[in-house]
């Protein structure tokens, strides 16, 4: 596959999720990761940073990606600064010529843009995140930005699928209890959740309008091959990173 698989957020505003590449082995770190706290060796990641900043035509400063915790804590960020060690599972800024992201490998990444207000935003939402609330942080941070939702564009990234995303009855009862009901799937032996759906749930429920949401239709433990996967691959791989950057007006 290509390495970047992009998307058509809006005018002036770059969006896409590293894929793997091509793998050359079976090691669950082979491909593409420029995850730095996932246990990959430290010159890969720096390596694959380097390309992929190259390719972005930034520097490689100006890619800034927190330490997931699979909270519900938004980082806003107003300057070019590490953020590689602070905890949180979103980024919000105003800032042009800066990819901010978040690395999966099944769970749910989110970018949002709301151009007419030059706010951006990227969302790890694994099902804890997500029902802590992260995807509701992270919008209330952008309004606090001044944006508005009614005009932001939402893309849901590659992450794992109904089919594929099998959880426990304890993990159902809390999808249950927040009326989530119409994402669990239990025709099959063990309850499955829809997790993209649930996303799309949250954002429409937080002011985000419907059409305003498109989504990849990728799952990352189908396509491991092409995407890293937790599920398929072990926790200890890599991750695919899904970015946004906003572009200066002329």
């Amino acid at each position: 596959m290509e390495l970047i698989h992009f998307y058509n957020i809006a005018d002036g505003i770059t969006a896409g999720t590293t894929g793997r590449g091509n793998p050359s082995t079976e090691n669950p770190y082979s491909g593409f990761n420029v995850c730095h706290y996932v246990g990959d060796d430290a010159d890969a990641v720096t390596e694959c940073r380097q390309r992929l900043a190259r390719t972005l035509r930034l520097p490689v400063e100006h890619i800034l990606c927190p330490r997931q915790t699979h909270s519900s804590r938004p980082a806003v960020i107003d300057s070019v600064t590490d953020i590689s060690m602070t905890e949180a599972d979103a980024v919000v800024t105003r800032l042009s010529e800066v990819a901010i992201g978040v690395n999966t490998a099944d769970c749910v990444p989110i970018l949002l843009a709301d151009t007419a207000n030059h706010v951006i935003a990227a969302v790890h939402a694994g099902w804890r995140g997500l029902l802590a609330g992260v995807i509701e942080n992270a919008l209330a941070a952008m309004k606090a930005q001044g944006a508005s939702l009614p005009c932001a564009k939402a893309v849901i990234a590659p992450s794992i699928c109904r089919h594929c995303f099998e959880v426990g009855d304890d993990v159902a009862r809390l999808f249950d209890d927040c009326g989530m009901a119409a994402c669990i799937d239990r025709t099959q032996a063990k309850p499955h959740i829809d997790l993209p759906m649930a996303a799309r749930m949250k954002l429409s429920e937080a002011g985000i309008l419907p059409e305003n949401i498109s989504d990849s239709g990728i799952c990352t433990r189908c396509q491991n091959r092409d995407f890293f996967s937790a599920r398929a691959l072990g926790v200890n791989s890599g991750r695919n990173f899904s970015f946004i950057i906003q572009h200066c007006s002329e």
